[in-house]
């Protein structure tokens, strides 16, 4: 996907300050979506993926900017989180389990 939109963009990218202002842009539009379920009630937007497909695309633009490889850090990231998860379900799994029936 980040080859895919370098390629899209290419001579009109935003400098990297653009790329990190636009994400934050795009994430408080997603978390005005969510918030307008999640807080005052209403039915599940249909904008919610578009906002989150939005987010991913000012993502990895940033990532671009800076020359990661997103696909390779999250990669990296996947594998660290693994040796992890046993112990976090030790920890924090019955807390997590009775907040989800709380509060989804």
């Amino acid at each position: 996907m980040q080859k895919e939109q370098s390629e899209l963009l290419k001579g009109i990218e935003h400098p990297r300050l653009g790329n990190i202002l636009g994400l934050f842009e795009e994430v408080g539009e997603l978390a005005k979506e969510i918030t307008a379920v999640e807080m005052y009630g209403e039915p599940k937007q249909e904008n919610l993926g578009k906002e989150c497909a939005d987010v991913l695309f000012g993502l990895l633009s940033l990532c671009e900017s800076y020359e990661i490889n997103l696909s390779e850090e999250y990669m990296a990231k996947v594998d660290e989180i693994k040796s992890k998860i046993p112990g976090w379900k030790v920890k924090y799994g019955k807390n997590l389990e009775a907040l989800r029936k709380k509060l989804d």
